[in-house]
């Protein structure tokens, strides 16, 4: 005989699938339409004589899981009423600042520690320049995809695949999901990364974020907040190294892969899957 939950999710499955479907097409309609003026032009394939603003165009585009977070949940429910925006209980709160610095953790010292050459003495890392790191994090980046994107990734996404799936299961579909949605600017000077390699950058964030998402109650302020201390850190990476000796090979990015990764793989143990570190 099979369980209630077991029937319960049999029912959700139908149509969380259905909506993930609706939501998806929506996001990447709307965001690669917008990025055809730079695929198409001369940062792109050159197609058309327009050297279109990757920034501004990208803001723009990160308003496709935006829009397709809430007509989906209103073609659901009627109602508009699609996300939780801010922690729940006073103590969820503190993932408004545990959420981000896991994700600076793993920049600042997991991934110096994978790609740093010699021993621990040899490493010469400048903690000096991060004192920097939040103007990047609340000015326009937040534009660039953290602010619109997270009510679509987090929001809705996670939210619905983890209904029909274990959410450690449903994190890494969403980051596939989140990393194809990016497809079309590999076809633009946009990231040093292979595509393979992007995706499993992007598999081990979209974990990190899921794992403080629901510690959090599922508030997106602070999947909002990861995903802009995950933007904003990259440039600070080669001063924070300067004079530490690196490993060549593989890549810088395949070693951000390892160390995002490692972090993941870590917090999927500790939560037995559930991607929930509880703050209450």
């Amino acid at each position: 005989m099979q369980s209630t939950g077991s029937l319960e999710r049999k029912k959700l499955c139908w149509p969380t699938w259905k909506a993930v479907t609706i939501y998806y097409a929506i996001a990447c309609g709307w965001a690669w339409l917008a990025w055809s003026p730079v695929v198409l032009g001369s940062g792109g394939l050159k197609l058309i004589r327009l050297n279109a603003s990757l920034p501004v165009f990208t803001c723009i585009a990160t308003l496709g899981p935006f829009f397709g977070c809430f007509l989906t949940h209103r073609l659901e429910t009627g109602n508009w009423r699609a996300v939780h925006l801010l922690p729940r209980s006073p103590l969820q709160w503190l993932w408004l600042l545990m959420g981000p610095l896991l994700l600076l953790a793993t920049y600042f010292v997991v991934y110096p520690a994978l790609i740093s050459k010699g021993s621990p003495a040899q490493w010469h890392w400048q903690p000096a320049v991060l004192a920097g790191l939040w103007v990047p994090m609340f000015n326009y980046n937040l534009l660039g995809g953290p602010l619109f994107e997270e009510f679509g990734w987090r929001g809705f996404l996670q939210a619905r695949l983890q209904r029909v799936m274990p959410s450690w299961i449903a994190a890494i579909c969403v980051g596939i999901l989140w990393s194809a949605w990016h497809a079309p600017l590999f076809l633009a000077t946009w990231s040093s990364a292979f595509p393979l390699t992007y995706i499993l950058i992007v598999i081990g964030v979209a974990l990190l974020i899921a794992c403080a998402f629901n510690a959090s109650g599922g508030a997106v302020l602070v999947a909002i907040m990861m995903h802009s201390a995950f933007n904003a850190s990259s440039r600070f990476l080669d001063p924070f190294l300067r004079d530490t000796p690196k490993h060549e090979y593989p890549s810088g990015e395949m070693f951000i892969a390892f160390a995002f990764l490692a972090t993941a793989a870590l917090v999927v143990l500790l939560t037995r899957g559930r991607l929930e570190l509880s703050a209450n």
